[in-house]
Formats: C-alpha cells, structure tokens, sequence
C-alpha cells in the first residue's frame, strides 16, 4: 500500500481509489450541569445521559441522550468523537452503526459518545437533528477536562444520514439553530474533524438524492427549492470547514456513491483537507466491521484522525 498526500493511494486489493487533500451552546450555565456531572462519572462503562434535561420544555426532547465510552487512562490519545447512526433520518442503527463503533474507539484510546437524535418516526423534522447534534458537541466540550480530553479535538462521524448530519454540522457551524430554545453560544461549534460514512450528501439532485432520508428529514411541509438547496452538502462547502474524512461503497444501492464523489469534489474545490477512501464492493449499512475489501476502513479512520491532529502514531 502506498499513500501520497495530494495525490492518489493505489491498493493492491480490489479498492478503486483513494484521493486526499489537504459558539457552545449553553443557556445560563445551570441548565448544563447536571448533564456535565452525568459525563464526568463515566469510567470504562457506557454512561447515558439526556442532553436535554432541564432545558428543552417538549416530550420529543426527552429522547434525545448521548452514551459516553470513555478510554482507559493510559491508551487515552485525549480525541473525542460524536457517533451519530444512520437509519434514514426515519430511526436509528444504534447497536451496528452506534455502539460497536463507539466500543471500537474507546479501544484505540478515542472517546467516543454515541448521539441518539431526534428522527422522523416520532415525528421530528430539520432543525430538530441538528440541533441534537450541536447540543452534543457543546456538553462533550465542556466535559472534557474532566477525563483529560482536548475540547480542540471533538469531532463527528456518522453513517448514511448520519452522515449527513455529521455534513451539516461541519458546514453551518456558526448557526445558531438552538436560538428558538433560548440558547446562545459561548463557544465554537466547529468540530475538530468529520467522517461521513456511506453518506447522503444531496438533498436536492435527483438522480442521487436519497428520497426516504429526504422526505423524513423534511416532511412535506418543510420540503421546498429554498431548504433541499440549504441542506445540499455539496453547494455549500467552504473553506473554514474542518478536515473530512469520506468513506463509500461503488455497489452502494441504498446511497450512491456519487454523493460522496460529488462532495470531495466540492470540497477539493474550497481547498478543504479531505480524504476519499472509494471501494468497489462492501455495500452500504455495514457499520464498523464489514466484510471484504472495506474491512480496514476502521484503521485508516483512526490514523487519519490522529494525522489531522497532529499526534502520533
């Protein structure tokens, strides 16, 4: 295997190609604390607390939580990832899209929380993912002093459409999409990295738009021209966003894989650091651990992740 930065990693499996590139939300701090107190008691064992609590005022709020796997002291490399699963925007892979992945990273020192976010099938449409998501970023950050963690490196992945989600994060980090809440941010919402996993990336070329995602993500009501292009990932890279690690399957059959091809594109364009890992077969959906030639994605992730923050491998 070779790999040359601004060029092209040829494999000698049957791997196509590999391209490369180079405001927290709070209200008054008491809403937050029992949350912070909640992540500061984790130890090896997974600890969930709702993101929410004492601050949002509706029931859909109350299942919205984050799971923490904290690393063991010595392997601890000081990274935070927010997991989000896939699912469609409609429910949620928790155990092979949240979970194993979440166990996966703890094991390589990576402190990993698994988000569950608001989705479709109770009812929920755009804002309501991200502002899950922001929610998250913001309570992981301000926990990490707690278990040694650096809150300049708290990144996102996630899977399908949570891959987009983790997209949207990256892009419209200096959005204030908790506003209707009464929050407003103390800190920035900037992830340190992304990694957008079989993502849905397009909410508006047919074609490659994934149309379930779509139509949960936005409802009728909410689907127009103006939103379908504000939530199409792939008009609105720039330059600020952060390092983003892309990863897709060319016999996808759920996402085509154009929508990640499209993106790493757009964000070559911007001269955002970017990586492409772009496989022939391995499909989509299949989390941490899939089988054949999409097997060491895991491993890659991990050592791109510490490349793009500057620490050892």
């Amino acid at each position: 295997m070779e790999i040359r930065e601004g060029g092209v990693r040829e494999v000698s499996v049957d791997i196509d190609v590999t391209f490369n590139r180079k405001d927290v939300w709070s209200k008054p701090v008491l809403c937050t604390l029992a949350a912070i107190a909640a992540l500061s008691c984790c130890t090896l064992s997974a600890q969930t607390i709702k993101i929410w609590d004492k601050v949002a005022p509706t029931g859909r709020h109350k299942r919205s939580e984050l799971t923490a796997y904290i690393p063991a002291k010595e392997k601890n490399t000081g990274i935070s990832v927010i997991v989000c699963p896939g699912g469609s925007y409609h429910h949620l892979a928790l155990r092979g899209e949240g979970h194993k992945v979440a166990k996966f990273l703890q094991g390589e020192g990576i402190a990993a929380f698994v988000l569950r976010y608001r989705v479709g099938m109770y009812g929920n449409r755009h804002p309501a993912m991200i502002q899950d998501l922001q929610r998250a970023i913001a309570l992981v950050k301000e926990m990490c002093s707690g278990h040694s963690l650096a809150p300049d490196k708290v990144g996102v992945m996630g899977f399908s459409a949570g891959g987009h989600l983790a997209g949207v994060a990256a892009t419209y980090f200096n959005a204030n999409f908790m506003a209707p809440l009464g929050l407003a941010p103390s800190a920035s919402l900037r992830p340190a990295f992304v990694a957008m996993i079989y993502p849905v990336v397009t909410m508006q070329q047919e074609g490659l738009v994934h149309k379930r995602s779509r139509r949960n993500l936005l409802g009728r009501r909410n689907r127009t021209g103006e939103v379908e292009r504000y939530l199409s990932l792939e008009l609105h890279a720039h330059p600020d966003m952060p390092p983003v690690f892309l990863l897709h399957c060319k016999d996808d059959k759920t996402v085509d894989y154009r929508n990640s091809l499209r993106y790493y594109e757009a964000l070559t364009e911007k001269n955002v650091p970017c990586t492409l890992l772009l496989y022939h077969h391995s499909g989509h959906g299949f989390g941490i651990d899939p089988k054949g030639e999409a097997a060491g994605w895991r491993y890659e992730f991990v050592s791109w992740t510490k490349r793009q923050l500057g620490i050892e491998n």
